[in-house]
C-alpha cells in the first residue's frame, strides 16, 4: 500500500487534535477498554506520531459492515510503552463535515 499524503496526514493530524469530534467504533471502544486506554489516549499519540514525521500507511478496509472498500489509515504509536496498531478512517458526517473514527486499537504483534 501506499503512504498517506501530505493533506491526509494534515487532516488526521486536524481531527485527532479534538478528541471530542472523534468517533470510536465498537471494535475500538472495547479494544481501548481492554487495555485501559481512552479516546484521548490514542489522539494525543496518533499526533505525536504524525508530528514525528512518522509513517501513515493506506489501506482499504476489508471486514467492516457498511464500510468495506472504503480507504483508511494505519499507524504505529507507541502507548504506556507498548507499540499499538491503529487503523483510521475519515468520515463524512452531514452536520459537522469530517470527523476521524478510531477503527481498532490493538497491540502490534
Amino acid at each position: 500500500m501506499t503512504e498517506a499524503t501530505d493533506e491526509e496526514r494534515k487532516q488526521i493530524h486536524l481531527l485527532a487534535s479534538d478528541p471530542e469530534g472523534v468517533n470510536l467504533s465498537r471494535q475500538a471502544q472495547s479494544d481501548l477498554f481492554s487495555y485501559g486506554l481512552t479516546k484521548a489516549d490514542v489522539c494525543d499519540e496518533i499526533v505525536t506520531w504524525i508530528d514525528a514525521g512518522e509513517r501513515v500507511k493506506v489501506t482499504v478496509l476489508h471486514s467492516y459492515k457498511g464500510l468495506v472498500g472504503q480507504k483508511a489509515f494505519e499507524l504505529k504509536p507507541r502507548l504506556d510503552g507498548r507499540i499499538y496498531y491503529v487503523k483510521v478512517m475519515i468520515q463524512i458526517s452531514s452536520d459537522t463535515n469530517e470527523l476521524l473514527l478510531i477503527i481498532s486499537t490493538h497491540l502490534n504483534h
